[in-house]
């Protein structure tokens, strides 16, 4: 057996699918502290079934499930699956891989599989008992759990030894027939006292059951000669009820005849009920269409209107734009005429600019021929000239310059003033604009709220509105319906009133009898019984049924009375009746000890009503023998109980009669005297109940009404108040639409201004610039001019007339181009104007086009509602015409329901016609089920005898006994068998089948308790053998265990000292174990003594013993050695190398010592906070890269 691989998910530290593979040989798993290593040990012991949290180091069992860390999520359930080569069937399982998976939720649920079948914990110890893998196995030694193998208890040892031994299955086995004889132990006990308690009863019973035997052959012999006689008399008494039977026949298919047709025309009246009511409801759905119909087409007409002040608002903005477009004209003809005032000023300046340039080449010309002339001067006076021309142009140039400049500066700055007053002109309006555009918002804003509010008003009352018209046709349609029930109960306790009156159901004799009682002919008569007591719904059926016929008996106060009545009867030939005189009826009532205590008694039928007192004795005699019960079962029960002695009616009309006769079925058709005043009241009740009723419903109604009314008004006034808000909201928006685009328009001429505003400053300043940079210039020009000047005077005196006329023309010169330059900047000026009167005029006509736009808009609009209006009025038009056909169709309803009332008319009095025809039959019929009801109770008592005591039907009887042919000599056996019985006195009947019973039980018993004695002696045997197998078996391996501990503790120690001993030989399977260890070089009285690393060592000594011994498949060493030093961790990795050959070692280790012996390196790592992560190094492929040979 081998342990092939460990899976784990979701277990402690190791979230993600993790598989480990082992193979033969020795598996390390290194890491640092706290990465997982020792996780996997518990991985193992735990899919290996291991309960205690503490062992597994957790506080609760839903800890070994990963938990989640800051980076990843708790997992739900965790999971480890152990795979083992089971191909030495090593294991009791039958197949070469076992596959061990233990899964545990959250929640608490945990599961066991073995290859992939769920099972229980119990199969998992049973499975790896005495393999070392077991719960109390040896194969895996926790983190510092090695020493407590050393500092545990003697007793406490015991357990890995019987592990190694191999007596924990004995041991097991052993407990479980230990279980079971304890179990059988208790058993016998009860066994025997059952035992004698069954031989004190089965002597009496065998007496009784003797005397039984002959009371059942007498009853036997009683019972065949009883039933022949009681056949003979039945077979006589049936032929007179048979003849009885046909005339009941034909007197009940007359009646039957007549209650069909009285049906047939109840039918008819219910159906044209009906149909009166749908003719009602018809009209009444009619009479609300109406109202419909009416409210539609008022909606329709005010919504007419209310398209009607859309149009004249729309007009109204017409008229306003219009105003506008007329102004926006009258504007642009102003600007038109302005621009061609200033074209004609441009005109006039170039004119004036011709002849100032004709005039300035004139005296250039004049100029040059000064200039030629002065050119006869000397060198000297002409290159001064020239110096005196070139300056004085340069002067002159700067003059004009400086005159052009400030000519533009005053100009600009007129301008400037002109732009500032403009723009502050057009802020104010812009200003005006914003606080006008403000305040229409804010009354925009305003009539929105309003708006809102009003519409959420108008909402409101239409749901309440709703509410309260749905409400109004569910109190309409309760009042009618409460109206009609009403109208129904009374008409059902008129009929019956009606029917009381007559006293309809009553034979003949009685109603001629009360007839000439009420006119005073008879007196005397107190009334039909019926009419003398009340008894409750619930028992009127049972006390109907047990009067029968009765019901109609007459009660008299004397028998001179009842004498008085029948000799008029009699003279009139009214029929028969019978009188019950006060003064001599006496009646008895039902006393049976035990009868208020049966299942299903209700009472004695006498008690059961409610009557005068002067009635007691009549009631008595008719009711005082009669009991009610609930059920015939209860019936059948009480009857059987009390030997058929009294009569018994059920609440649904079933009869047990005296003698044990049962009558029983559907109810007769004449029943319901009792209960006719009893339903008379009930209907009267209901009927006022649903009145009281019907007028609350119709106070509602009328308060809805009411109600309805008030909303719908309220309603319409909340609706003419939004209306009106809507108009203003669109006025509001075309005013604020036209404020916007006027703002839009002085925005536009604001920053047109600015814009222009900002230039001029700019050109002012370097106008400024140029004038002062000019008449710098000029002055020093002149400055020169005078000095050269000076120096010609010198020269020659005639050049002062020369000097003369060039600076006359020069003057003139200098006048022309500033002349010429005023004209220019004139025509610019003009220009620019005209320019921006033309901008001007441009923006007009784009906000006469909008606005012509918006006017054909409006217009458009108008045609729109205008054909809305037309629209609506003709709907209104039409729903005003289906109001009045709807109307119309009232009136046939109305008239087709008048119709229906006289058919009913007609209808209630053929049915009173075949009323009085079935009283006829009916009297007859009840004449004739009395006579036969006389005849059949004699058959009954009969039947009911038969039943009684033998409990056999009429054909059961006959069946079972012949034809008597010597009824006397029958009668006299008979009476001799009634006195054998007699003299037998009290027989126990059952005795017999009792005995019987209990002398199987006993029989079965005495066999039970020899099983038992049987079971519990094979289970001692059982115990005993495997007592001795486990001490047989312990001792051997006990002693090959301490062998091997002195002999490995030598090697390990090198040289000392070791044995094992009981402390108790005499108790070998209890006893516990003492270690006694010399080391060399010490003498240690006791293993306290020893160091941290002597006691693990010790431990490890006994460890490898046990394992010589019995070695395990696999085991798990969780750092074992960790308190070892360097030199004997390398014995402890040498000695583990050699004990490899059995025994597959995976070991948990941080010495070096311990890795370097390994086959395959497992390292742990926590990359991740709180998870685990393998990686696997084989020593073969590291000496192989390192070139090592192994």
């Amino acid at each position: 057996m081998l342990l092939k691989s460990l899976k784990l998910q979701g277990f402690k530290t190791f979230p993600d699918q993790t598989k480990l593979s082992f193979g033969p040989g020795i598996t390390a798993v290194v890491g640092p502290n706290g990465s997982g290593k020792s996780n996997i040990s518990d991985a193992i012991r735990w899919v290996l079934g291991e309960q205690s949290c503490k062992t597994l180091r957790c506080s609760r069992m839903e800890d070994v499930i990963f938990n989640g860390t800051p980076a990843r999520k708790s997992q739900g359930y965790a999971q480890v699956t152990l795979t083992i080569d089971n191909r030495d069937r090593r294991l009791p399982f039958g197949e070469d891989e076992v596959a061990i998976t233990r899964r545990y939720y959250r929640s608490g649920d945990s599961e066991y599989l073995i290859n992939k079948a769920v099972v229980r914990l119990k199969d998992i110890h049973e499975l790896f008992m005495d393999t070392g893998l077991g719960r109390d196995g040896y194969s895996i030694i926790g983190q510092g759990k090695i020493d407590s193998i050393v500092a545990s208890r003697s007793e406490d040892r015991r357990e890995i030894f019987e592990e190694a031994a191999g007596i924990s299955r004995y041991r097991y086995r052993k407990g479980e027939a230990e279980k079971r004889l304890n179990q059988t132990e208790e058993n016998l006990l009860r066994l025997r006292d059952i035992l004698s308690e069954l031989e004190a009863r089965v002597g009496p019973l065998e007496e009784q059951a003797k005397k039984a035997k002959d009371y059942l052959a007498y009853a036997d012999e009683k019972r065949v000669l009883e039933i022949g006689l009681w056949l003979n008399t039945l077979e006589k008494s049936g032929k007179v009820l048979r003849e009885q039977e046909d005339k009941i026949l034909v007197a009940r298919n007359q009646d039957e005849e007549v209650e069909n047709q009285i049906q047939e025309i109840q039918a008819r009246e219910e159906t044209i009920f009906l149909e009166m009511n749908s003719h009602a409801a018809k009209v009444d759905e009619r009479r609300r269409e109406i109202q419909s119909l009416q409210e539609l087409s008022g909606e329709k007409e005010h919504e007419a209107s209310l398209l009607n002040s859309d149009i004249s608002h729309n007009e109204e903005l017409i008229s306003r734009v219009e105003a506008q477009i007329q102004e926006a004209s009258s504007s642009a003809d102003s600007i038109d005429a302005e621009i061609e005032k200033r074209r004609a000023l441009i005109l006039e300046k170039k004119s004036r600019e011709v002849e100032d340039q004709n005039a300035l080449a004139a005296c250039e010309q004049e100029l040059l021929s000064l200039q030629e002339e002065a050119g006869k001067y000397l060198t000297e006076g002409e290159a001064l000239s020239g110096e005196i021309a070139s300056l004085t142009e340069k002067a002159g140039e700067a003059k004009l310059t400086g005159v052009t400049a400030a000519s533009s500066i005053s100009e600009i700055e007129a301008r400037l003033a002109k732009v500032q007053a403009d723009i502050a002109q057009r802020l104010s309006g812009l200003h005006q604009t914003n606080e006008a555009l403000k305040d229409y918002q804010q009354m925009l804003d305003d009539t929105n709220d309003r708006i809102g509010g009003l519409a959420n008003t108008v909402k409101g009352y239409e749901l309440r509105l709703d509410s309260r018209r749905g409400k109004l046709a569910d109190s309409k349609k309760l009042a009618d319906q409460l109206s009609l029930d009403a109208q129904e109960k009374l008409r059902r306790a008129n009929l019956l009133r009606e029917l009381e009156r007559n006293l309809e159901g009553f034979q003949k004799s009685v109603k001629t009898v009360m007839k000439e009682s009420q006119r005073g002919a008879l007196s005397g008569v107190h009334g039909p019984v019926s009419r003398l007591f009340q008894v409750s719904s619930e028992y009127a059926v049972a006390i109907e049924t047990a009067l029968g016929g009765a019901m109609q008996n007459l009660v008299v106060s004397t028998e001179q009375d009842a004498k008085r009545a029948i000799q008029l009867l009699k003279q009139r030939d009214s029929g028969r009746a019978t009188f019950l005189p006060l003064s001599t009826i006496k009646g008895n009532v039902l006393k049976e000890p035990g009868l208020e205590d049966c299942m299903g008694f209700v009472g004695v039928a006498s008690r059961l009503c409610r009557f005068d007192a002067q009635y007691q004795g009549v009631i008595d005699s008719l009711l005082g023998r009669v009991a009610v019960a609930e059920s015939l079962d209860d019936a059948v029960a009480i009857a059987k109980q009390f030997h058929y002695r009294f009569r018994i009616v059920t609440l649904d009309g079933q009869v047990v009669n005296a003698g044990g006769s049962l009558t029983g079925g559907s109810l007769a058709r004449n029943s319901g005297l009792l209960s006719r005043v009893g339903e008379i009241e009930k209907y009267e009740k209901e009927a006022a109940v649903l009145q009281e009723k019907l007028k609350k419903a119709q106070e509602e109604y009328h308060q809805l009404q009411a109600e309805v009314s008030k909303n719908e008004a309220a309603l319409l006034g909340a609706q003419g108040e939004l209306s009106s808000a809507q108009e203003e909201r669109i006025r509001l928006e075309a005013e604020q639409k036209n404020r916007r685009a006027e703002r839009e328009n002085l925005q536009r001429a604001v920053e047109d201004l600015q814009k222009e505003r900002d230039q001029s400053q700019i050109r002012l300043k370097e106008l400024r610039a140029a004038l002062e940079a000019s008449r710098k210039v000029q002055e020093e020009a002149e400055h020169e001019i005078s000095v050269i000047e000076e120096k010609l005077s010198q020269i020659t005196g005639s050049q002062a007339e020369f000097s003369k006329k060039r600076e006359g023309i020069s003057q003139r010169m200098q006048e022309l181009r500033m002349g010429l330059l005023s004209l220019e900047k004139d025509q610019s000026s003009l220009e620019a104007e005209i320019a921006s009167m033309e901008s001007r005029r441009q923006g007009e006509a784009g906000r006469i086009t909008q606005l012509e736009e918006e006017i054909q808009e409006l217009k458009q609009k108008n045609g729109e509602l205008q054909k809305e209006i037309a629209q609506c009025l003709t709907q209104a038009q039409k729903l005003k015409e289906q109001a009045a056909g709807v109307e119309k169709s009232i009136e046939a309803l109305n008239q087709e329901r008048l119709e229906l009332e006289k058919q009913s008319a007609r209808l209630r009095a053929e049915e009173r016609e075949k009323q009085s025809q079935r009283e006829l039959t009916g009297r007859e019929l009840a004449r004739l089920e009395e006579r036969k009801a006389n005849l059949q109770k004699e058959y009954d008592e009969i039947i009911s005898r038969l039943w009684e005591e033998y409990e056999l039907t009429r054909r059961q009887a006959e069946e079972t006994v012949g034809r008597i042919e010597e009824p006397g000599k029958a009668q006299k056996r008979l009476n001799e068998l009634k006195s054998k019985i007699k003299s037998l006195g009290t027989v126990n009947v059952a005795a017999i089948e009792e005995y019987q019973e209990v002398s199987e039980r006993y029989l079965f018993m005495q066999e039970q308790v020899g099983d038992v004695e049987k079971s519990r002696e094979e289970l001692l045997k059982l115990i005993r053998d495997l007592t001795q197998n486990m001490r047989s078996l312990f001792v051997a391996r006990f002693e090959e265990i301490n062998k091997h501990f002195g002999a490995t503790f030598q090697e390990l120690f090198g040289g000392g000292g070791a044995q094992l001993k009981l402390s108790d030989p005499e108790d070998i399977l209890n006893s516990g174990i003492d270690i006694y260890v010399q080391p060399p070089g010490k003498i240690v009285s006791h293993l306290e003594l020893l160091s941290g690393g002597e006691k693990a060592l010790v431990a490890i000594c006994l460890y490898f013993s046990i394992m010589k011994v019995s070695p395990a498949p696999f085991c798990v060493l969780d750092e074992i050695e960790a308190a070892l030093d360097d030199v004997n961790v390398t014995r402890f990795a040498s000695y583990l190398r050699r004990m490899n050959d059995n025994t597959q070692f995976i070991v948990i280790t941080h010495r070096r010592g311990t890795m370097e012996e390994a086959d395959v390196l497992y390292g742990v790592t926590m990359q991740d906070e709180g998870v685990s992560k393998l990686l696997e190094l084989r020593a073969s492929e590291i000496e192989a890269k390192l070139g090592m040979k192994a």
